[in-house]
């Protein structure tokens, strides 16, 4: 999410590269979807208006949001946007909308598997945690 991402209307789709991750943002629905892998060079400009996205959001929630995360790989710097948004969310929790997160983890990824085991545990939302063969 650079800063020439087109982040109007309704649906917002970022396309993946090599360094950063699919996303898609539905403000009808209440959908917020991440996966692939996020080790952008600058993780703050390419994670701001993604910030300001969720900001706006957060002020005006569908009814329940859907959050899908199944990222192979992320930098540090990508971990504290990500946790940044779970907080957030978790705050909305019976304010104005219903929350449920789904985390997504290969099979032999003990380190992403252990993340969201972690986000499980301090989070009032509920998170699903999804052990899967192959993230495509």
């Amino acid at each position: 999410m650079s800063s020439d991402a087109n982040y109007e209307g309704d649906v917002v789709v970022i396309e993946a590269t090599k360094k950063t991750p699919y996303i898609r943002l539905d403000k009808k629905s209440g959908l917020i979807e991440i996966s692939g892998i996020s080790i952008p060079e600058n993780t703050k400009e390419f994670y701001w208006n993604f910030n300001r996205w969720l900001t706006e959001y957060a002020a005006d929630p569908a009814p329940k949001t859907q959050v899908k995360i199944s990222l192979m790989y992320m930098n540090s710097s990508s971990t504290v946007v990500i946790t940044r948004m779970l907080m957030l969310l978790d705050e909305l929790i019976g304010l104005k909308t219903v929350v449920q997160i789904d985390w997504y983890y290969e099979m032999d990824d003990l380190e992403m598997k252990e993340i969201g085991e972690h986000y499980q545990e301090t989070m009032k939302c509920t998170i699903n945690l999804h052990e899967v063969d192959k993230l495509d």
